[in-house]
């Protein structure tokens, strides 16, 4: 079977900037992928190819077998949704919905009807009369009612506070279960979605620097703790990204390639722990060669 999505040598360029540079990605099948790096890292700029909003500089780039960019074919089964999603301010949400349901081919009317109650927005407002967060939550709706093969999910939550994030986030997980698709989705707040995740891309200024089963990423670096002395024998002959000293006791995060030898020694070592590092901070470390490596880096503040 075709993979549903391949980019090849994929690469934007703009006057002062090159967005993307060569990017190799072939996405298998269904699935709910993480697009993840900090801000200006390419995120927006892939998910806009991808949904043939842009032309690539160079490259191609074929879902379904068939190049997106003007492919009506393809762009009838795929859906966009980003924070710049406007519909037209005087429409009534009823109308809009209405438009979607003869756009897209797999549109579940009664699933948009049961989020617009979960949500409780009256379909008789004109778009105009929406907050921004009541927004982000009907174009939350037309994303997901859509059930197109592709959805793509640009910074889906911006604006929503966190209990609402964490409806949006059980909905998807629910809706996808029961209805399988390729679901890209780039948020900078990977710690809350990172149980949904099967997959994870991630990008660092224009390349991509990792893509990985989520299990598999979430295993490649780990936490020791302890002494000094304890601690540093194990890390001599591998990447450190970060180390805190703390009088006698130091703190790595290390890139968790230990041979089968390697993890006996750590694991019969009492004065050592060893605790797995947490995504976003990994995503932090990964890309965070010559930067100031801030916590706070993928928190959207």
């Amino acid at each position: 079977m075709a993979a549903t999505l391949v980019t090849k040598s994929l690469r934007k360029e703009y006057p002062s900037k090159v967005a993307l540079r060569d990017m190799d990605i072939t996405l298998g099948g269904d699935g709910i992928v993480g697009l993840i790096g900090r801000n200006g890292a390419g995120k927006t700029t892939l998910l806009k190819i991808l949904a043939g909003y842009i032309r690539p500089t160079s490259g191609d780039v074929r879902i379904f077998s068939a190049p997106v960019f003007d492919n009506l074919n393809v762009l009838s089964r795929l859906v966009f949704i980003d924070e710049e999603m406007q519909f037209d301010r005087n429409f009534r949400l009823r109308d809009i919905l209405r438009v979607c349901q003869i756009h897209y081919a797999n549109w579940d009317a009664g699933f948009a009807q049961r989020l617009l109650a979960f949500f409780k927005l009256d379909t008789r407002k004109a778009y105009r009369q929406l907050s921004r967060g009541m927004k982000t939550q009907f174009n939350i709706i037309v994303g997901l009612a859509a059930r197109a093969p592709v959805t793509l999910l640009d910074e889906p939550t911006l604006g929503l506070d966190a209990a609402v994030r964490k409806e949006f986030y059980d909905i998807m997980l629910s809706d996808y279960l029961e209805n399988p698709r390729t679901i890209i989705i780039s948020s900078h707040l990977l710690g809350e979605m990172e149980n949904l995740l099967g997959e994870i891309i991630l990008l660092d200024e224009g390349r991509l620097v990792m893509h990985q089963p989520m299990d598999v990423f979430q295993d490649y670096g780990v936490y020791l703790e302890g002494s000094k002395a304890a601690v540093l024998p194990h890390v001599e002959k591998h990447t450190v990204w970060r180390r805190e000293e703390l009088g006698q006791n130091v703190m790595v995060a290390v890139r968790n390639d230990f041979d089968a030898s390697e993890r006996a020694l750590l694991a019969s070592n009492p004065n050592v722990r060893v605790s797995r590092i947490p995504v976003q901070d990994l995503c932090i470390y990964l890309t965070g060669q010559g930067k100031d490596v801030s916590f706070n880096a993928f928190s959207g503040n």
